[in-house]
């Protein structure tokens, strides 16, 4: 298949269905290329260890919890209906890489597509949900806290945008 990037849905105007489809078609067709691709490899294994880092870092200072709670009982904005609009597909490719298993339709049609019983759904999360802190979290997390998870964030998506360049541009290459 060759990857046609003009024709590939991305931002709001796409649906899920539709995005959801392109990430696996392209999962089907290159994984196994790409996941023996030492680039490609070393990246992955390198987000994934920012991703643990800044799950660990937000364990121990409260968001999780504070998170976990507002999504799941309050309602949370965060993970509202209609963020998953944000995703694109090369983002969606990445959670098969990972092994995630996206779900074909939203646990909660109130909420984000992505947000399950327990909170989030997939390993790589877009950048707003990564980046955003609340004025919940500001008012109950402390500042040296608040502190240590935005230098997590700011390793995670730095280490997710170098993946996501690379994975469009080998695309580019290689589909």
């Amino acid at each position: 298949m060759k990857t046609d990037f003009k024709k590939m849905p991305v931002g709001p105007d796409h649906s899920m269905e539709k995005k959801l489809a392109w990430a696996h078609r392209l999962f089907e067709t290159y994984s196994t290329r790409m996941l023996s691709d030492d680039t490609i490899s070393s990246l992955m294994k390198d987000y994934k260890e920012s991703i643990r880092n800044n799950w660990n870092v937000m364990a121990e200072s409260g968001v999780v919890d504070e998170c976990t709670e507002c999504a799941v009982h309050d309602g949370g904005s965060c993970c509202g209906s209609g963020i998953e609009h944000k995703f694109d597909v090369v983002n969606l490719l990445i959670n098969l890489l990972l092994g995630v298993r996206l779900p074909s339709r939203p646990w909660d049609p109130a909420g984000c597509w992505f947000l399950g019983e327990k909170g989030c759904l997939i390993i790589a999360r877009h950048v707003i949900c990564v980046n955003f802190i609340c004025r919940r979290l500001y008012d109950r997390i402390s500042p040296e806290n608040i502190r240590r998870v935005q230098r997590a964030m700011q390793e995670e998506t730095e280490r997710a945008f170098v993946l996501e360049e690379y994975i469009k541009g080998w695309l580019g290459t290689h589909g």
